[in-house]
């Protein structure tokens, strides 16, 4: 199913960025990498820190393609669209929507059900995320990063 399918549903919105936007998603993204390694946080909070990184990165990604989720699902959504924007395997997305489940139950329901590996893999995934966030675009959207 393309994001235009998505759009169809009512999953997505238009959304015209500009290269400011981006810049500026790219910042939070670099910051709560940065955040991420602080080790007097807990890992619980770590592990949220890198997965805000990831998903702004793949924010990014998602109105670099003309959209932005609507308000339903709207991780999920952004998470999920990685395959269509970036060309992310399903392993990545698949492991990514997991550290999203995580996050909603130690945000919500439970302390300590982050470990420091747990951590640790989400702000590697972060930092991959990004890194091929900033690869698609320079490919396919140049004229969308900072000169």
């Amino acid at each position: 199913m393309s994001l235009a399918d998505w759009q169809k549903n009512g999953w997505l919105i238009d959304h015209r960025t500009s290269a400011r936007e981006i810049a500026d998603l790219f910042g939070v993204v670099e910051r709560d990498l940065a955040d991420s390694a602080a080790e007097p946080l807990s890992a619980d909070w770590r592990m949220n820190i890198a997965y805000n990184a990831a998903l702004q990165a793949a924010n990014a990604a998602l109105a670099a393609a003309g959209y932005r989720a609507a308000r339903d699902q709207h991780h999920f959504r952004i998470i999920q669209s990685l395959r269509e924007t970036i060309g992310a395997t399903a392993e990545l997305v698949n492991t990514f929507d997991a550290f999203r489940k995580k996050r909603n139950i130690t945000g919500y329901e439970r302390v300590g059900a982050v470990s420091d590996a747990d951590a640790a893999e989400m702000r590697q995934l972060a930092m991959s995320i990004r890194d091929d966030v900033l690869e698609w675009l320079r490919r396919e959207h140049p004229q969308l990063l900072a000169r």
